[in-house]
């Protein structure tokens, strides 16, 4: 179970910078620069569930890229996305997976979640991510 949340952990990362890649983001009340993300997320197979982890990362946002394109896992496509108000919502597919999530952008802030299921090896594992994200400064160079 160690190695799938430690992958899933990783496609959920890759899968959230990349989910408002392409969302039109004209209205969103977001500061251009870097960002640091935090997500809380809990995890629930067969009956067993993990504690939660944590983890951040930092990435750049402008107003045309709410969150930064990355390079995507090949199984996985974003089928799914809008941006009303300040909230950007999507839903993606994977090969063994499928989820759902939203962010709401308040200026130097955003607060979210993100909800995906996963088939690995006959068991199907939910996991539920608490997003929060807070806007650091200007991007630095090269980024």
């Amino acid at each position: 179970m160690k190695n799938i949340a430690r992958r899933t952990v990783v496609l959920f990362a890759i899968l959230l910078l990349c989910a408002g890649a392409t969302a039109h983001s004209a209205g969103v009340d977001v500061k251009e620069g870097e960002w640091e993300s935090s997500t809380e997320m809990s995890m629930a197979m067969g009956g067993m569930s993990m504690p939660p982890t944590t983890s951040r990362l930092k990435y750049c946002v402008t107003r045309e890229d709410l969150v930064p394109k990355t390079k995507t896992d090949k199984d996985c496509r974003i089928v799914n996305k809008k941006v009303v108000g300040n909230t950007v919502s999507w839903r993606m597919e994977c090969k063994k997976a499928e989820g759902e999530g939203e962010i709401t952008y308040r200026g130097d802030t955003y607060k979210g979640n993100f909800r995906m299921k996963m088939v690995e090896d006959g068991q199907t594992m939910n996991m539920n991510m608490k997003l929060a994200g807070k806007y650091l400064g200007p991007c630095p160079k090269g980024k």
